[in-house]
């Protein structure tokens, strides 16, 4: 039975070890793809770049939703699936709201949004297409999807 136990723990470590740290695979930037999108928010414009290292997730990005609704933001995290202080979001004003990056896999992540430790946003981002799309699912506190973004690979 021992032996059973150490070889079951010896099969499961590629499959820990390929989804810790960042997804360097995501670097570059990459355009919002409206058509592709389901967006009930109508965001019309946004552009992420990513600049990840093996740990720490680092992100820029340019939105507009509309004439007067148009901003950026850069910041950096790391991708431990642990609650960090996130940046100033245009959409939360809260003190002490967090982000946690958790790797799912080799091509996808899960993140996660609290505000005073209380969960508002999840989304989940996907490589798709060769590592030339990137799909974003976002949901709000009670799992219901929200959006569906559809980015295409810049460079």
């Amino acid at each position: 039975m021992r032996f059973f136990l150490i070889l079951a723990s010896l099969s499961l470590t590629p499959l820990t070890y390929a989804a810790n740290g960042c997804i360097l695979a995501m670097n570059g930037s990459w355009s919002l793809n409206p058509e592709k999108s389901l967006d009930p928010t109508n965001l019309g414009y946004e552009v992420l770049v990513f600049s990840n290292t093996a740990d720490e997730q680092r992100y820029l990005m340019e939105f507009e939703n509309g004439p007067n609704d148009r901003g950026s933001l850069e910041w950096s995290v790391p991708c431990d699936g642990q609650d960090h202080p996130s940046p100033d979001f245009p959409w939360s004003t809260a003190p002490n709201a967090t982000v946690a990056i958790t790797r799912l896999g080799d091509k996808s992540e899960f993140v996660v949004q609290k505000e005073d430790g209380v969960h508002t946003t999840s989304y989940t981002r996907v490589l798709t297409d060769g590592d030339k799309t990137m799909i974003s699912i976002g949901r709000d506190a009670n799992q219901k999807v929200i959006w569906v973004r559809v980015f295409d690979k810049e460079d």
